[in-house]
């Protein structure tokens, strides 16, 4: 399996200013192409706190669902994003685990901290903590992994790394809150 990687977390670091989009640009010209995302039809909610913002994009190929934290100068990038992807009929031990080495191959700067199990609703899923530090910006992702019917919910959860250990309790609630629609 030639692509299972995080393309979430070029949104979680970028914002206004142009040292993140350009950080998100190196990235993105390292990823492969795009085919395996943008999958499943199933619809899904989860709970969006309080200030937060949601809207719908698309980036690099990539239809994205993010909830936005309200934006400041300390804190101009926090965010959480949704995409899809197909699972190749892998279990989810086997994505995560593919999902991390292409983490490890496209972001060389990446380091995993630590993984573990999570459930939202009823489903079973996997998470896993990790940091980076293109173009010398240290932000700190969390990638949730959501199964159904072979695809892949991901919700990435990210953040400037001084920001992380604030943010980790609302990043678990939302995660937490995911559910798909009946």
């Amino acid at each position: 399996m030639k692509r299972i990687i995080p393309f979430c977390l070029l949104i979680a670091i970028i914002a206004c200013k142009s040292e993140y989009r350009k950080a998100a640009e190196d990235i993105a010209a390292n990823l492969p192409d795009t085919k395996s995302l943008n999958v499943g039809k199933r619809g899904y909610s989860m709970y969006v706190p309080a200030g937060w913002t949601t809207h719908r994009e698309q980036h690099y190929g990539i239809d994205y669902y993010f909830l936005s934290a309200p934006k400041t100068q300390e804190d101009p990038n926090t965010n959480i994003n949704v995409i899809t992807e197909s699972m190749r009929h892998l279990t989810l031990e086997e994505f995560t685990r593919k999902a991390q080495e292409g983490l490890l191959r496209a972001i060389p700067s990446a380091i995993i901290h630590n993984q573990g199990n999570i459930t939202a609703n009823g489903v079973n899923g996997a998470w896993y903590k990790y940091s980076m530090t293109p173009r010398g910006i240290d932000v700190t992702l969390i990638a949730y992994i959501f199964p159904k019917d072979s695809v892949a919910y991901i919700i990435t959860a990210g953040t400037q790394t001084k920001d992380a250990d604030n943010y980790r309790q609302t990043f678990d609630k939302v995660a937490r809150s995911f559910k798909f629609d009946k």
